[in-house]
């Protein structure tokens, strides 16, 4: 099998996304950068869909706000999956935790 070499910009880029994912894991291994991280995933809306109903420019523009937060989890992700997912089950769980206690001042 042949192995494309790699040009010089290929190999600083590839170096670079590889330093960049090395340093990403000492941030995450903190919990000041999980915090940064579970912040940024929960206002940058990680997980998150479009809402039923939405269409044209509106659908454009929501879909465009979510690719960021898409991007952001794609890279922590690569840097180390399962804080990645752990990050956006703590985000959804609290989520859920706070729709229900809505749901539970307003039935009450």
């Amino acid at each position: 099998m042949n192995k494309q070499e790699l040009t010089e910009e290929q190999m600083k880029a590839a170096i670079e996304h590889r330093d960049m994912l090395l340093d990403l894991r000492s941030v995450l291994a903190s919990e000041p950068g999980k915090r940064v991280f579970k912040y940024l995933f929960k206002h940058l809306l990680v997980g998150d869909v479009p809402e039923l109903g939405l269409e044209g420019p509106i659908l454009h523009d929501r879909l465009g706000s979510l690719r960021t937060g898409n991007a952001i989890f794609k890279i922590v992700a690569e840097a180390d999956w399962q804080i990645a997912a752990n990050l956006l089950a703590q985000k959804e769980k609290e989520a859920y935790a706070d729709l229900y206690q809505e749901s539970q001042i307003q039935q009450g």
